[in-house]
């Protein structure tokens, strides 16, 4: 068999050799070679003798594999020290990316809190879990949208605020967004948008006839949590569409206003409802108690008298829509109704936090 080895390879697998460390494969190669080269085969004698019975001849020899023994070592380390140079290098862009640079913050884990002074909304700004941070909060301005940004970062002495207040000039701008139009939006059209008209707004369905979508509304207004037990049934077959909400219990004066307000909203969030009632038993032995609106009285009564005392209120000279449905076009107009409903019936529907 032909040997394919030089001697200069054989010299530098002559330690691993002595070591018993090459595979069958290399060590059946390097026999081949030692077999034919007597400058080889000392060099091995040389590695193999106790130190001072060698010759001349086999003490250069050691001389050169101690040499060879010792660049090797030295490549070793150097093969080690890059490793843990490259190793360090990762970890230290790790830290400067988590607690540096950063992410682009995700507006879905954000409240917010604004008001409207003149021509600049305020707006004040906190994170809704505890190990995020952000810094170089910024405000963009295109076409009438006015877009707010920031770095998510994890919380460190270097940034250390899980929050931020930011201005927005309104001058000119139709809609405030955080994280742009694909992320929150919090101004429209005069209105700060509450994060109830904006879920609303998401859970709005043209039909009644789907009755997750109907719960959906019972639960964004709370009334499992103020009424306790409670059933609902639809009428779909025949007109009028109606949604009938069934409380096991009394209601008190506080759960009648809002089961007033939901019946409204439940007109102007779903497409084709055409009435919208709730029962509950009587108090104190009297008969039960019995709330129905239509949506013909809701257009042509009860809402333009709302909208007037609303006006009269505070100040505003906001015209009723010809319908209640035209409340649920946009989330403005949905939170001018939520506005309107909270103060015609007393109640806090959480219209601050956004």
């Amino acid at each position: 068999m032909k040997n394919d080895l030089t001697c200069g390879l054989v010299r530098d697998l002559l330690p691993s050799y002595v070591d018993g460390l090459l595979g069958p494969e290399s060590r059946e190669a390097v026999d081949r070679h030692l077999a034919d080269c007597p400058g080889c085969s000392a060099a091995l004698a040389a590695m193999r003798a106790p130190e001072g019975e060698a010759g001349p001849e086999a003490e250069e020899q050691t001389r050169e594999v101690d040499y060879l023994k010792r660049v090797k070592k030295r490549n070793a380390w150097k093969i080690v020290l890059a490793v843990a140079c490259t190793a360090g290098a990762l970890f230290a862009a790790l830290l400067l990316k988590a607690f540096v640079i950063g992410t682009p913050f995700q507006p879905e884990l954000m409240a917010a809190v604004g008001t409207v002074e003149g021509d600049t909304l305020h707006l004040s700004l906190m994170s809704v879990t505890s190990a995020h941070a952000f810094h170089s909060w910024r405000v963009e301005i295109k076409d009438g949208t006015a877009s707010i940004y920031a770095r998510d970062v994890l919380v460190s002495p270097l940034f250390s605020n899980g929050g931020g207040a930011v201005d927005v000039p309104l001058d000119g701008v139709r809609e405030v967004w955080l994280g742009g139009p694909e992320g929150k939006l919090l101004w429209q059209d005069g209105m700060t948008i509450s994060r109830l008209a904006r879920d609303l707004m998401d859970a709005k369905t043209p039909y009644c006839g789907n009755p997750t979508a109907m719960a959906r509304i019972t639960e964004l207004l709370r009334l499992p949590v103020y009424f306790g037990s409670y059933t609902f049934s639809l009428q779909t077959s025949d007109r009028p569409y109606a949604w009938t909400i069934e409380s096991a219990n009394p209601l008190n004066d506080d759960q009648l206003r809002l089961a007033d307000a939901h019946n409204m909203l439940a007109l102007a969030l779903v497409g084709n409802l055409e009435v919208s009632r709730y029962v509950c038993p009587g108090r104190e032995g009297k008969p039960e108690t019995v709330g129905s609106l239509t949506l013909e009285e809701a257009d042509g009564t009860l809402l333009p008298q709302m909208v007037a005392e609303y006006n009269a209120a505070h100040g505003t000279d906001w015209a009723p829509k010809l319908s209640v449905k035209d409340y649920a076009r946009t989330p403005a107009d949905l939170q001018r109704l939520l506005l309107i409903l909270g103060s015609y019936h007393g109640l806090d529907l959480s219209l601050t936090g956004i």
